[in-house]
């Protein structure tokens, strides 16, 4: 299946807690807030991948990422969902259940202000934003595939299908980057 209804909407909140601002050249400014919504499952459903190899430059504060393997097992703790096809109400893709398996930590490191990490396609890992939780990233995109990315959720957590990337306008997610990035209070 060839996913071709990108997100055009300039500024949109993520489920996994992060404004995403659509730049030019494949570039993406995500800014981590700790007032920002969230997945209701999302302690549970943060490990993912992406249908695209990216770069993401730390712009301001401390990112932690952690790197997973997935083993398919019909005892695993985690369930896979494949999200393809067109975008629903909410903004989001649907999640397709697709697998069961065991989630194994790989990696862990901490990417400062100024620093750079990469991540392939089809990896799975997750982001935790470190300090205040306040962080900004550039994202740029190096090569995009046609299948679907993933999610994973543990087996006995329902998967928030129904996140609202729309909940909050998008002059709330500005006051939200206008914080980080300019260091200026949220007036909420």
């Amino acid at each position: 299946m060839i996913i071709d209804d990108v997100m055009t909407d300039k500024i949109t909140l993520h489920g996994l807690g992060f404004v995403q601002i659509q730049l030019e050249g494949n570039q993406r400014l995500h800014v981590w807030h700790p007032e920002l919504p969230r997945r209701t499952c999302f302690k549970d459903s943060a490990i993912h991948d992406h249908r695209f190899d990216f770069v993401s430059r730390v712009l301001i504060g401390v990112q932690h990422n952690l790197e997973y393997r997935y083993d398919p097992s019909v005892d695993g703790g985690f369930m896979l969902y494949l999200h393809e096809g067109a975008r629903t109400a909410c903004g989001g893709r649907p999640w397709v259940l697709d697998g069961r398996g065991h989630m194994v930590e790989i990696d862990s490191y901490h990417i400062g202000s100024g620093c750079t990490y990469e991540q392939k396609a089809y990896h799975f890992h997750r982001t935790e934003p470190g300090g205040d939780g306040k962080v900004a990233t550039i994202m740029q995109k190096l090569g995009e595939y046609s299948r679907g990315a993933h999610s994973s959720c543990l087996v006995s957590v329902k998967p928030d299908d129904e996140f609202d990337r729309y909940q909050w306008s998008p002059a709330q997610l500005w006051e939200i980057v206008a914080d980080v990035v300019l260091g200026q209070p949220v007036t909420l």
